[in-house]
């Protein structure tokens, strides 16, 4: 009694009783789309029409519900408070933050807050059978025998010479373009940790890279990439280093014929990846056609395939696995639980000592920042110029609100300071996701795996500029000191580098080793490479419409009056560092 709508990744049913019972309005509203594989839990059966696939999959209930769960293992008041939250949507960002408070109380808090979290999301989300039927998440990944075949490519071109760490940067700003490499790039570093553009641990983290070339050959390295061809993900720094590749990546034709033939034709390294029938030389449209699987609707099949391709490549040596597969909405959130589940698989399948963990987290989040952050932005804020501190008393709710840092103390008497970057407007299933991958790293960490975990900049990619207000804002954000905004080439070159060193340098805060009490709160802020977001005087949610009508009178208006350029706030003072530009990388 119901019509199916079906395509490969989809399936919709509408029930036409419920219509005709003067349900129809209702039924809309709780009737969505569900595809096959990770799917949120069933949270209130209000309209049970016909299976479980007609049932209210409230991605804000689940959030809730995780989220209370999370918080309730360190205190249950607080975790009831947000069970009972009824504007979710809008408030959501005071329990993210409120969670990373309470982790930063104790190593024992961070701990607990993190496991209690990803076990609350592995227990309870659903996954949709290709068969029709629904089981748990946990049920589903019991599969340990379906698996792909396994199809490896050797790049053709020789390698010349040693490899050399090369970052494209083009000024968002001002358009000018050079080539960073050797001692330009480790000055350019310092010059950003100098103005408060990155952390000055992660410019001696860029400096030790280059200073240790033999670092850059990858030839030896096994890195599993999960979303190969993302626009953030190490892929080309990869491939041009000579790594060897385990790639997963969706499986389209146009994905892999991209990602097989720069192997190929232009590196020295070699990619294995996921096919559907044995590889016996295929080429072309033959070969690509059968390459990939869906991480979503395939998990248990995925994590399979890489829990037994990683010791065939890697041979016992160490192995990188990275979660970078990005997708809209709630989609995120099951992609990057399908993600951590490869990963942690794997790591305890291959043993934490032998997998490290990397992931890029975003610069508008929730974090515990050091001292030395916290000074700078209260510092900003004062040396403020006029224009900003009017617009701040004018701007009204929500415009040019101040980035006001809250101090708690920690167990050990000891302050800690939470910078608060959050945007409600990329809602609650977006900040569910990056707590996937900050619980994961906390306690891989914990268990003897090395993470790389350093936060990018914000990033002009093509998604980010076909929105025009968006680019707007981007094209403004200079305004206001240190904000810098880098192009995607500039971001893959820069985090890739980041990640050598983490894996490379045995001195790295990402080496468990290193640090080992230090709490993990603090740990996720290590290296940071934030593009000034940490340290503006202004929350850049705050900021983003004046910045892009800043922009646009610049662009458009202010050039037929002779008027380039608005007032900056890059005339305020500087803090001044403890290292002068140039020092000495930690390592």
């Amino acid at each position: 009694r119901a019509r199916k709508f079906r395509n490969s990744d989809t399936t919709m049913l509408v029930s036409r009783n419920s219509a005709k019972r003067g349900l129809s309005a209702i039924a809309v509203r709780h009737v969505r789309t569900v595809y096959y594989g990770v799917n949120f839990p069933v949270t209130h059966a209000k309209i049970p029409l016909i299976n479980s696939t007609m049932d209210d999959r409230s991605t804000a209930e689940t959030a809730k519900d995780i989220f209370s769960h999370a918080i309730a293992a360190v205190d249950k008041d607080y975790g009831a408070k947000v069970m009972a939250e009824k504007k979710w949507r809008s408030k959501y960002t005071d329990h993210v933050c409120f969670s990373a408070i309470l982790g930063a109380k104790s190593k024992k808090n961070a701990l607990a807050i993190a496991k209690a979290g990803l076990d609350e999301m592995h227990d309870t989300f659903d996954f949709f059978c290709t068969d029709g039927h629904v089981i748990k998440f946990s049920e589903a990944m019991k599969d340990t025998k379906t698996t792909y075949f396994t199809g490896t490519v050797k790049g053709t071109k020789a390698r010349v010479g040693k490899p050399e760490i090369k970052v494209p940067y083009k000024c968002f700003h001002t358009g000018d373009f050079k080539e960073l490499k050797g001692q330009a790039l480790i000055d350019q570093a310092y010059a950003w940790a100098e103005h408060g553009t990155i952390e000055m641990d992660c410019a001696d983290a860029i400096a030790a890279v280059v200073r240790n070339p033999e670092w850059s050959d990858l030839s030896g390295q096994t890195f599993v990439i999960l979303g190969a061809s993302s626009a953030m993900g190490p892929f080309h720094v990869l491939k041009d280093l000579g790594a060897n590749i385990i790639a997963v990546d969706i499986d389209r034709p146009s994905v892999w014929k991209r990602l097989i033939e720069e192997v190929y034709y232009n590196s020295s390294a070699t990619i294995s990846f996921p096919m559907t029938e044995a590889y016996t030389g295929q080429t072309g449209n033959d070969l690509y056609s059968k390459c990939g699987g869906n991480m979503i609707t395939d998990t248990p099949r995925v994590r399979n395939w890489v829990r037994d391709t990683v010791p065939e490549v890697a041979k016992g040596k160490p192995v990188t696995i990275g979660s970078y597969a990005y997708l809209d909405g709630e989609l995120h959130v099951r992609v990057n639980l399908a993600c951590d589940t490869i990963m942690k698989d794997l790591a305890e399948s291959y043993g934490h000592d032998k997998t490290n963990l990397h992931f890029l987290p975003t610069p508008t989040d929730a974090y515990i920042i050091s001292d030395q952050v916290d000074e700078a932005v209260k510092r900003n804020h004062a040396d403020a110029p006029a224009w900003c501190k009017r617009l701040e008393f004018l701007g009204g709710v929500g415009k040019m609100v101040p980035m006001r840092t809250l101090t708690v103390m920690n167990d050990d008497g000891k302050p800690m300071h939470l910078s608060d970057s959050l945007m409600v407007t990329q809602g609650p299933n977006y900040a569910l996701a990056k707590r996937i991958q900050q619980w994961r790293s906390v306690l891989a960490r914990d268990a003897g795996s090395t993470v790389s975990f350093s936060i990018p900049p914000a990033t002009a990619t093509a998604s980010v500029l076909s929105n025009k207000m968006f680019a707007a804002a981007y094209g403004g954000a200079h305004f206001w000191d240190p904000v810098e905004i880098f192009y995607s080439d500039f971001s893959n070159a820069i985090m890739g580098v980041l990640l050598i060193h983490d894996v490379r340098n045995p001195d790295s805060v990402a080496n468990p080793k290193v640090k080992p009490d230090m709490n993990p709160m603090l740990w996720l802020t290590s290296k940071a490479f934030h593009g000034g977001f940490m340290r503006c005087a202004y929350k850049f949610t705050s900021i983003a419409e004046l910045a892009a009508t800043i922009y646009l009178f610049n662009t458009y208006i202010g050039k037929w009056f002779g008027i380039r350029n608005m007032p900056s706030t890059r005339a305020a003072k500087r803090i001044p560092s403890s290292k002068p530009p140039g020092s000495p990388a930690a390592a």
